[in-house]
């Protein structure tokens, strides 16, 4: 009995570290595909190698990934949906759009540059930097973010159903509209540029 129950453990133990392992180089090379995407959605990694450049987009939606590497350059979009990741150091680079709906980000990084939209909706989200700026829509739908930041400017549309926020900085542009879904904004900047409408 006592085998058996040693062979269940080290087989467990075992399984687990098959399920759960960071993602190198060599690994790398099986989830390319020709247009250089990395798909690793579902996948069991919990790392990514650091200095890590993805010449298509990259796809860790519903991994164990909580933190990208340093240096990371994706020459296309990023897809993190339901995913573990909490942290993007600064200097991180996403040439398209930056997918984190459901993930577990608290706080945007100062120097993090994305080249479209940032969907946050469903995350942690208390913070962004200030100056922050979007190039395209920013989605921040059903965050405990109770402010935006002095001086953020959004290209495309604002969304903000569900936030915490209930009222705006000083300055702020916002290219697009600006949609409420349901917010009542108690304090509005004394300097807005806006490109669109409000909907409310």
């Amino acid at each position: 009995m006592r085998k058996l129950i040693t062979t269940i453990i080290l087989s467990t133990s075992c399984s687990f570290s098959v399920l759960a392992e960071p993602l190198d180089e060599y690994k790398i090379l099986n989830h390319l595909d020709n247009y250089g995407n990395l798909y690793l959605r579902n996948k069991p990694y919990t790392s990514l190698p650091e200095g890590l450049v993805v010449k298509g987009n990259l796809n860790i939606s519903k991994t164990s990934i909580k933190r990208l590497p340093k240096g990371l350059d994706v020459q296309g979009s990023l897809e993190a949906a339901n995913s573990e990741l909490s942290q993007i150091p600064s200097g991180t680079k996403i040439k398209g759009y930056a997918n984190l709906l459901g993930s577990k980000i608290t706080s945007w990084p100062k120097g993090a540059k994305v080249g479209g939209y940032i969907n946050l909706t469903d995350t942690p989200l208390n913070k962004l930097p200030n100056r922050f700026r979007v190039k395209g829509d920013l989605s921040l739908i059903r965050t405990p973010i109770t402010a935006l930041p002095e001086g953020i400017i959004v290209e495309g549309d604002l969304y903000l159903g569900g936030s915490g926020i209930k009222e705006f900085p000083d300055t702020m542009t916002v290219n697009g509209n600006i949609y409420l879904g349901g917010n009542v904004i108690g304090k509005w900047p004394s300097n807005l540029t806006l490109g669109g409408a409000v909907a409310r």
